[in-house]
């Protein structure tokens, strides 16, 4: 069990969270070293962060050294990046090669 002392602040999460995920990387590698991770997957942004694209993966990625990537809840609206009709005829369109490469992908 973890206690979060600092409030929970949109935008800053990884402020609040960084730290805990520090120490138990940090707990991993003194107690079992071979079961350190190669990459790391955090729930939250990484460099689509709408604060300026450095969110809660880029923090523990800097301050861990491992590779980590961001996965968030809900797509970021960012310049280039839309959730529109556009978006969902890309995403069918990749579906459709993939099929055909008989290598199907799966979006939920």
């Amino acid at each position: 069990m973890v206690t979060l002392t600092a409030p929970y602040i949109a935008g800053f999460l990884a402020f609040r969270e960084t730290p805990f995920l520090l120490q138990a990387l940090q707990r991993l590698k003194e107690s079992q070293p071979e079961l350190m991770p190669q990459v790391v997957f955090v729930d939250g942004n990484g460099l689509f962060h709408y604060r300026g694209e450095f969110g809660l993966a880029c923090h523990l990625g800097v301050l861990s050294g491992l590779p980590c990537v961001g996965v968030a809840k809900n797509l970021l609206q960012v310049q280039g990046v839309y959730k529109n009709q556009e978006h969902q005829s890309q995403v069918i369109w990749c579906l459709i090669k993939k099929r055909h490469n008989r290598n199907i992908l799966k979006l939920i």
